[in-house]
């Protein structure tokens, strides 16, 4: 009973390991990083920011509506000295009608303090203005819709580079695999080679220095080993990070290397293979960033036209001395509109300046996307030498290997038939170890050559 049930327990383990692992080809690894990729998430963020500042550009050129409430209490309120003309003109009559002797108000007239300003004052007010023309602000509002297209525009770049990561680090991740595949039938069959040699030596037809020779070279494939399984797992890991894969979840590359390899040993045409600079998406990038800085000119030069805006003003005020006394003076309403002409007439110089360095900008724009496109031609020449050589390189890495496993073949025998030594087994073993460490890295050459490549004339 306790035998049955470990063996539910172990069956139910392993089908949840096989579970937990997920199994990619290289196409599903790139469309899952086209879809859900943080720089991806990233650009769509600064896409909506863009559309948020295309509004919010617009906005300032529309009626802006704002409204208030303000309450004064004068604690000591405002006071103008008055000369007092009341007196004198009532003794001028007086005196002019024979009621009072002339020259009976002989005194200078006197001031007294007089308030034009009540304790209180409670105000309402709504004011509106709207920018009725203005050059520059038509451009701004033409410069925002260009400017999204040019984050827009970015998106295809960052899919590209995201691809090119998605693709190296499935190919590295390919290439460790083949490699421990490598090593584990080197170990197995070094085993097979050690445990021979022992019963030789047990017989006492070897010496002991041949059986430690196999045994170091033993001790050194399996310790390569555990390096290979290491990087395996650091591949993975970057290319779960690219994928947005759980980092906690195996992955599988299901992808056969050798198919691909087999396909890029028979491509012949890369010597005709051309480039078109303007099909990259930094080319596009350039050209919208070369039409923004128009726009910027374009924007200072409409700085030198003058612009209008309209203006409304209500108001509602309540003065009174006593706030809550209704047999005082009620709301007084006061109500404005107009027009407000700002002209240009002199700035010192600052926009003809301004205009100047924006031309200048323009000019260093066009530099720039000039030599992007001679470094791209560069690259692309490079890119195809490199793949063409990686192919030669290859196809002698082939032939050396196949070369020493004959040699290793052959010394065996030689080994076992008693006509050879352990010194030359282990040489040979040694060279043919070498002649497939630069098969891997002929392998490794060519497949990154042809993505490399595929980057350059974006035909990922």
């Amino acid at each position: 009973m306790h035998k049955h049930f470990m063996w539910i327990a172990m069956v139910w383990l392993i089908s949840l390991t096989a579970s937990s692992q997920t199994s990619y080809t290289l196409q599903e690894a790139l469309d899952r990083a086209a879809s859900n990729n943080a720089a991806i998430d990233e650009h769509n963020i600064e896409l909506a920011k863009a559309e948020n500042q295309i509004k919010e550009i617009r906005a300032s050129g529309l009626p802006q509506v704002n409204g208030g409430i303000s309450y004064n209490h004068y604690i000591a309120a405002p006071v103008n000295p008055v000369e007092d003309f009341i007196t004198p003109s009532i003794f001028g009559v007086l005196e002019g009608t024979g009621l009072l002797p002339m020259g009976t108000y002989t005194g200078p007239p006197e001031t007294f303090e007089f308030s034009f300003v009540p304790k209180n004052v409670l105000a309402g007010e709504i004011n509106a203005r709207w920018l009725v023309f203005d050059g520059s602000y038509l451009v701004a509002v033409e410069a925002s819709k260009l400017y999204r297209e040019f984050v827009a525009s970015g998106l295809e770049s960052k899919i590209q580079t995201v691809k090119a990561n998605v693709i190296k680090s499935y190919l590295n991740v390919m290439l460790a695999q083949i490699n421990k595949v490598t090593l584990e039938n080197n170990i197995g069959t070094l085993e097979q080679s050690l445990t021979e040699s022992r019963a030789i030596y047990a017989e006492g037809f070897i010496e002991q220095l041949d059986v430690k020779r196999l045994e170091l070279s033993l001790s050194n494939l399996q310790s390569e080993l555990l390096k290979v399984e290491e990087l395996i797992s650091l591949s993975k890991n970057l290319l779960k990070f690219y994928i947005r894969h759980p980092m906690e979840e195996d992955i599988v590359v299901s992808d056969d290397l050798n198919t691909l390899v087999d396909q890029l040993k028979t491509e012949t045409d890369i010597t005709l293979l051309e480039l078109d600079v303007t099909t990259r998406p930094e080319w596009k990038e350039i050209g919208y960033g070369r039409d923004l800085q128009m726009m910027d000119v374009k924007r200072i030069k409409r700085q030198y036209y003058p612009n209008l805006s309209a203006f409304a003003s209500f108001q509602e005020s309540l003065q009174r001395n006593n706030l809550f006394d209704n047999d005082q003076t009620g709301w007084l309403p006061t109500a404005i509109v107009g027009l407000s002409a700002n002209i240009p007439i002199y700035d010192g110089g600052m926009k003809k300046s301004q205009l100047a360095t924006a031309q200048l900008e323009l000019d260093k724009i066009d530099l720039d996307r000039q030599n992007f496109a001679d470094q791209l031609n560069l690259q692309f020449m490079n890119a195809k030498s490199q793949f063409i050589n990686a192919k030669y390189s290859l196809s002698a890495a082939e032939e050396n290997l196949a070369l020493n496993e004959e040699i290793l073949q052959t010394t065996q025998i030689k080994y076992k038939e008693g006509v050879g030594s352990s010194l030359e087994v282990t040489q040979a073993e040694s060279s043919l170890y070498q002649a497939q460490s630069a098969y891997m890295n002929a392998i490794y050459n060519l497949v990154n050559a042809k993505a490399d490549l595929d980057i350059i004339t974006g035909t990922l």
